[in-house]
């Protein structure tokens, strides 16, 4: 894992970064924003508080579907604490890079092997990109005159995040069901990224490739075996999408900012595209990114309620899950007990 300093630099790259965003978004509204939240209407703080507990019961009951394939008594505890772990190492590394090791190492005390964990965590990626994609494309489609009425840079923003996400999503997909793509990727792909210095040992790199999209074939052939079990997976990905989704719809409702329920698809269309953009931010927790993407496509709240609203929002989308994650790490039996014996399911 990752060394201590390390996630220490990253979590104080965290609180630096967002704290700037936050003291350049309030400008010389501090006290209107502060006082804005003050009055904040503490009923709805405690929907988003249950809402948001309910997204990691559902990411946990997702990652218990696909461990019971493999460990039939797992349960659904498990799974929720497995899947704060790999929050919080996920918010606390660059590009979410230490979420799947570190959710490896606790299915390992957990009583699953490592290459069980890695084809779990793999069929949870596959079923998540597969809806969060769908789901997106449908939000285009039907919100498509609303972007373009919002302005270019709402559009430029959603149509970017979306091909982004799309592009790697479908490049996954065709190199582990073609071969021919496949071997054009490993072969000529690899090639001229070596010879543009890029790459520094192409072998060794289409090892890792033929390795990585070899169990990627794997599971989506288990999954395409196990229709009712990717059905089941995929309906939880879309709580958990709607959820995360409609949290700035409830902050204004706590600060009291007249929305009305026929927004609703609206800010959930827009907290979409804020999501696509921070897969492909390298800054832990995507710290900044997020801030500054919710300012500008959130604008037409006004400053005061925008910047208001942000920090509620990220508060209850990003820092509440942190809190929840640490708290799990730190009271978890399993991360501080012997590894689990393995079990096998038939």
């Amino acid at each position: 894992m990752t060394s201590k300093k390390s996630y220490l630099i990253n979590t104080l790259i965290i609180i630096l970064v967002g704290g700037l965003s936050l003291y350049f978004s309030v400008g010389h509204e501090v006290k209107n924003v502060m006082n804005a939240i003050a009055h904040a209407d503490i009923r709805w703080m405690f929907v988003l508080a249950v809402i948001m507990i309910g997204y990691y019961l559902t990411d946990g009951l997702v990652t218990t579907l696909f461990a019971r394939e493999y460990k039939k008594d797992y349960t659904l505890k498990q799974g929720f604490v497995n899947g704060l772990v790999g929050t919080l190492f996920s918010d606390i590394t660059p590009s979410s890079s230490g979420g799947q090791f570190a959710q490896v190492y606790l299915f390992n005390h957990q009583g699953v092997a490592p290459t069980a964990a890695t084809s779990i965590l793999l069929m949870c990626f596959i079923s998540y990109q597969v809806v969060m994609i769908l789901f997106t494309a449908l939000i285009m489609l039907v919100q498509a005159p609303y972007f373009m009425h919002e302005g270019w840079h709402v559009t430029l923003m959603a149509l970017t995040g979306f091909l982004i996400n799309f592009g790697v999503t479908a490049a996954l997909l065709l190199a582990a069901k073609s071969k021919t793509f496949h071997n054009f990727v490993s072969r000529y792909v690899i090639t001229f990224l070596a010879k543009i210095h890029i790459v520094k040992d192409p072998e060794a790199t289409r090892y890792k490739i033929e390795d990585s999209l070899g169990r990627f074939r794997k599971e989506i052939s288990h999954l395409e075996q196990n229709k009712k079990l990717f059905v089941k997976a995929c309906l939880g990905n879309l709580v958990k999408l709607t959820i995360i989704y409609s949290t700035p719809f409830f902050a204004c409702l706590a600060l009291h900012i007249p929305v009305h329920i026929s927004q609703f698809i609206n800010f959930l269309s827009l907290a979409a595209i804020i999501n696509l953009i921070n897969t492909f931010l390298p800054i832990p927790g995507a710290s900044g990114g997020s801030e500054g993407c919710y300012m500008i496509l959130f604008s037409f709240l006004g400053h005061v309620h925008t910047t208001s609203s942000m920090m509620l929002w990220r508060f209850f989308s990003f820092y509440f899950g942190l809190v929840l994650s640490f708290i799990a790490f730190l009271t978890s039996k399993e991360m501080k007990t012997p590894v689990a014996p393995i079990e096998t399911a038939n």
